[in-house]
């Protein structure tokens, strides 16, 4: 639960298992104010058939709940899968968030701010650790810090209307980069360059981040594509193309 709010998710599981499979966290999109777990019911019946186990998770939504909450939920939801591993047979060890837009910013968020005590929460299985072994993001923000997103009307929602000037330690600890150290999870970052929505530079920004640090990282920067490019069928089926190495590559192989 999320402040007396339940916190509910999907899940998606092979029929046959015959050991403990890795865990795919999906976590929606839609400026933290909309959107729905059932969004990536396309991935989540595909996934399974690969071999993975996936839940796709709701999480409390602006404006009746602001940052830190939708974070907090998120995370609540890997404790979750951790605490119901050995039920559901799957590998607690090797998990991975994935998401788009804002769903993309939540992955980010727990892969990279593992251990941050104000973003954990009290949802439920506080002994489980929220840290994941891989992130997909697609199309997610990365530094909300920037001057050019300041009068952003998603972004001043996402803190109750406070600007940036008013709580600037708060949109620094909800942007993803702020985290980033050398320990970070592998990341696949997939994003078109004619987004009007979330600016490429903002992924432009974490490949060069992940390079600096050293941290191992694949970048889909995809020409003449918008926001929510993978909706596109063709495009849809080159993403998952990605998205299924690189787990195969981070969750299934001894790294």
């Amino acid at each position: 639960t999320g402040d007396g709010t339940p916190l509910l998710l999907d899940l998606y599981l092979p029929r046959e298992r015959k050991e403990p499979i890795p865990g795919l966290i999906f976590i929606h999109g839609g400026g933290w104010s909309g959107g729905q777990r059932s969004d990536y019911k396309y991935y989540a019946v595909r996934m399974p058939q690969m071999g993975y186990a996936v839940a796709t998770v709701s999480y409390r939504l602006v404006p009746k709940a602001i940052f830190p909450a939708a974070v907090q939920d998120v995370k609540c939801a890997v404790r979750w899968m951790r605490a119901n591993a050995e039920k559901y047979g799957i590998n607690p060890d090797k998990l991975a968030a994935i998401g788009g837009s804002a769903g993309g910013h939540l992955s980010m968020m727990i892969g990279y701010s593992a251990g941050v005590p104000e973003l954990e929460g009290a949802g439920g299985h506080p002994e489980y650790s929220s840290a994941v072994q891989a992130v997909v993001d697609l199309y997610g923000p990365v530094d909300i810090t920037l001057p050019e997103h300041h009068d952003n009307p998603t972004l001043l929602a996402f803190f109750g209307g406070k600007t940036f000037n008013e709580v600037p330690d708060q949109y620094r600890l909800a942007s993803p980069i702020t985290h980033l150290t050398k320990d970070a999870p592998p990341t696949l970052i997939i994003q078109g360059t004619d987004d009007e929505i979330v600016p490429v530079n903002q992924s432009d920004l974490l490949a060069e981040k992940l390079k600096e640090l050293g941290v191992e990282y694949e970048y889909l920067r995809l020409p003449g594509y918008p926001h929510t490019l993978d909706i596109l069928l063709e495009a849809n089926a080159y993403c998952r193309w990605h998205i299924y190495r690189f787990l195969d590559k981070y969750l299934r192989q001894e790294n």
